[in-house]
């Protein structure tokens, strides 16, 4: 087994010495350890840093408010009232969250999503390996990961409902057209009325009615 794969105390309480590891002293004795975001996403691409930013915003500001975040020396967890309902490892191409779920009574599970159960000595698990794959339809497997992410939460923390509603993006509202800045008419001699009319670009389909009416009808 990969060393990256040995989670075998994955679900081990959660937050129990975070203060301790952060505070390590490196194997030169010479400096501490900060484990915060900067460590944990230095030199990898920025589109892992923004998956993790959106999934980080999701668990702290739209589950349930007291929610909080640990940096530990070799995973990222979220936390409600001192118990974890989702970790993550960050590798250089890919994130691994880990959830207590029961891989079998998920409806129709994703090939992202794998029963890790036995590999963490029984304990109901699921890992869900998020990849540039995500990136090709984001919104579709956001909604699927923080779904997951819930049901994880609900499950250790026996909520029933959110505290938090879900947030409502208000549509944007279109520009408001702008009138004619100027409409000046003249009569020539001959008769004909000539108009100048001075018009926004942005009023373009304005303008090709007027002319569909007019001149090219």
């Amino acid at each position: 087994m990969r060393k990256e794969d040995d989670f075998s105390n994955l679900f081990s309480p959660a937050g129990k010495d975070p203060e301790e590891r952060k505070n390590k002293i490196s194997e030169r004795g010479l400096e501490k350890v900060e484990f915060d975001e900067q460590y944990y996403f230095k030199n990898k691409p920025d589109w892992l840093l923004d998956l993790y930013k959106k999934i980080d915003d999701f668990c702290l500001n739209t589950i349930k408010k007291g929610v909080e975040r640990n940096f530990l020396k070799t995973y990222i967890c979220w936390n409600y009232r001192g118990t974890m309902f989702c970790r993550v490892f960050v590798f250089h191409n890919n994130l691994k969250f880990y959830l207590k779920l029961k891989y079998a009574e998920l409806e129709n599970p994703p090939d992202f999503v794998r029963d890790y159960s036995k590999i963490v000595r029984g304990i109901p698990t699921i890992e869900i390996l998020l990849n540039k794959e995500y990136l090709q339809n984001e919104e579709a497997f956001f909604s699927i990961v923080s779904s997951l992410i819930e049901k994880s939460f609900l499950r250790v923390t026996g909520t029933k409902r959110r505290l938090i509603a879900k947030r409502v993006v208000e549509p944007i509202k279109p520009p408001e057209a702008s009138s004619p800045s100027s409409l000046n008419l003249s009569v020539d001699d001959n008769g004909y009325v000539s108009i100048n009319l001075r018009i926004h670009k942005s009023q373009k389909e304005i303008l090709n009615k007027i002319l569909q009416e007019t001149i090219l009808k």
